[in-house]
């Protein structure tokens, strides 16, 4: 893995890693996005413009160990869910809850460097086409996001 360290334009600007374009030919029509200030750094919002669907995702800044700390937090029962996924783009990525777990839902984290994870959660109704496969969804979002820090 090649840690991504060119990040401080996705963490103040968290809408600015994924195009709208790119959401929608992941999920569906846009209606807008919004930035959401989270307990540990920025993500973008992306309300599509069918039902009750979102999608937010962004570079968790605040929380330094990185995916070290969910799997520490998983060790001592602190989570419902914990699954280490597949890589996204070759970086490692684990589904992790903590209460919340519901159709339609899934939060992805993936790690990006040691110190810091890029999350996808999408909240999506049984209208939306990948309401059975939310974590399918985050997986796109997520990979279209790392391609382009990349790229940055």
């Amino acid at each position: 893995m090649n840690p991504i360290l060119n990040t401080s334009q996705a963490e103040t600007d968290p809408c600015s890693t994924v195009t709208t374009a790119q959401i929608e030919e992941i999920g569906g029509k846009v209606e807008r996005s919004e930035q959401e200030q989270m307990t540990m750094g920025k993500a973008c919002a992306w309300i599509f413009a069918k039902g009750a669907n979102t999608v937010s995702a962004g570079l968790v800044a605040g929380n330094k160990p990185g995916l070290s700390s969910l799997y520490a937090q998983n060790a001592t029962s602190g989570l419902t869910t914990f699954k280490p996924v597949e890589q996204v783009v070759g970086y490692p990525a684990v589904v992790y809850a903590n209460g919340g777990e519901g159709p339609g839902t899934c939060t992805l984290a993936v790690g990006v460097r040691d110190d810091l994870v890029y999350t996808t959660i999408p909240r999506l109704g049984s209208d939306h086409p990948s309401y059975s496969d939310p974590c399918g969804l985050a997986t796109k979002v997520a990979a279209a996001a790392i391609e382009n820090l990349k790229k940055s």
